[in-house]
């Protein structure tokens, strides 16, 4: 093939030659659903990317959640850089490595050892294998829209072409091209749901090996657990002999220093953080007690992984949480900023005329396209039954075109950064506006 030529390098030309040598395009599904109008990323900086044709773009997606100080953050980027320089991966332990845990163990007081790995998927298959070993049992407890990676082990209806497109609505059957077997080992029940969650633990506690939820939920609209759910979780595990497992990979240092564990005063056993961890660099971790982490000490319990743990990776680590650590205000800041663009938001989609649902975990923000005005609980169902698909994605191809990038699917959330000014969150608004505007004609 010959290469790509300049007079070739707009968007059109390049998703095209991309889709000709990789499968849809990107190498993620989500990736590809990402794109309406044909989009190909030049640059990023800031809270902003720049496509090959040099159109500049506020990104309110921020690569789905790790950059909570913006894109191509100095210190982080100028620290790996060095590592990069220095040797980025040599299979043995590193002067880094101690100092990552220490971060991670003084932001995040429930995790005192942790193991890390590459994604957030590799993190969770790991810490369920652990909650395994220690308690003798198979089965795993999940709940509908809560996502926790692609393996066999806890993937269930995934997008496909046959689909609904609806991302979040995961079906009781196994996803296509999986082992269906490897879900006969998992039960899923729904969000927020006292009373579901009441009866199976009454009928099939002893059997359950961990339970795993986010604690607020952001893989469905940003749904928070009502008042008590994740305390009444957190009780009917321990008196069944079951591991409570805290998927942070989008909350962890993201809605606070701590977590949305910290957030809401709930302690898990184990906790999976990705994302922020890393600050756009491929990395992920699972830790708990040093109790419940022994087995992998011991090398009893498996867990590996070549790149596991990289010098780069790890790097990373240590730039952004000693960032963290050292600005505090940081978080404080970023609620100021986004509750003051919800609020905006709220206001121009009344002024158009239109439901939307707005909900929000700090810098995490969920903005949706309804087809009527929501009701009843702040479960799952609530969330997803009441938006208008269609409608949102020509709103996203109209602020698109307006110079503001957000996923056309409204259950991925709104990730903000330090990097967004109170300028950018007005200029926002106003493309949102004029999308609601057009999307009126």
């Amino acid at each position: 093939m010959n290469a790509i030529t300049p007079r070739l390098c707009g968007n059109d030309a390049l998703l095209a030659a991309a889709r000709a040598v990789i499968a849809g395009g990107g190498s993620s599904n989500m990736r590809n659903l990402g794109i309406q109008d044909p989009l190909v990323v030049d640059r990023a900086m800031g809270a902003r990317l720049w496509d090959v044709e040099g159109n500049e773009l506020i990104d309110v997606n921020m690569g789905y959640g790790p950059h909570l100080f913006g894109y191509a953050d100095a210190e982080v980027v100028g620290a790996v850089s060095e590592r990069l320089r220095l040797g980025a991966m040599t299979g043995i332990i590193h002067r880094l490595d101690p100092q990552a845990g220490e971060l991670i163990s003084a932001l995040m007081p429930s995790v005192e050892q942790v193991r890390f790995a590459n994604s957030g998927t590799e993190a969770i298959t790991s810490a369920i294998r652990l909650a395994r070993f220690h308690t003798d049992r198979t089965l795993v407890v999940t709940f509908e829209g809560h996502y926790h990676g692609w393996s066999d082990t806890l993937l269930r209806g995934a997008i496909t072409a046959g689909s609904t497109g609806q991302h979040g609505r995961t079906e009781l059957h196994a996803a296509p091209g999986t082992n269906p077997e490897a879900l006969w080992h998992t039960v899923q029940l729904p969000w927020n749901d006292t009373d579901a969650l009441t009866r199976f633990f009454a009928d099939r506690g002893a059997e359950v090996a961990a339970v795993i939820c986010e604690p607020i939920c952001a893989n469905a609209g940003v749904v928070h657990p009502l008042p008590g759910f994740l305390a009444q979780l957190a009780q009917l595990a321990a008196d069944n002999g079951a591991l409570l497992v805290f998927d942070e990979v989008i909350t962890g240092f993201r809605v606070s220093r701590g977590g949305a564990q910290e957030l809401l005063g709930i302690r898990p056993d184990i906790s999976i953080i990705s994302k922020v961890l890393g600050g756009g660099f491929p990395v992920a971790a699972f830790g708990a007690s040093r109790e419940i982490m022994n087995p992998l000490a011991r090398n009893e319990a498996f867990h590996g992984g070549v790149y596991s743990g990289n010098h780069a990776a790890v790097q990373a680590v240590v730039s952004m949480l000693g960032k963290i650590q050292r600005s505090p205000s940081v978080y404080t800041d970023l609620e100021e900023s986004c509750s003051h663009l919800e609020k905006k938001l709220r206001d121009s989609f009344a002024e158009a005329g239109r439901h939307v649902r707005i909900a929000r975990a700090g810098s995490v923000m969920s903005v949706a396209v309804l087809s009527g005005p929501q009701t009843g609980l702040e479960a799952y169902d609530a969330a997803m039954d009441a938006i208008d698909f269609a409608a949102h994605r020509r709103l996203q191809g109209h602020c698109q075109r307006g110079g503001l990038y957000f996923h056309p699917n409204p259950l991925e959330p709104w990730f903000l950064s330090s990097a967004h000014s109170r300028e950018d969150m007005d200029r926002i608004v106003d493309v949102v506006a004029l999308g609601l505007r057009a999307l009126a004609e």
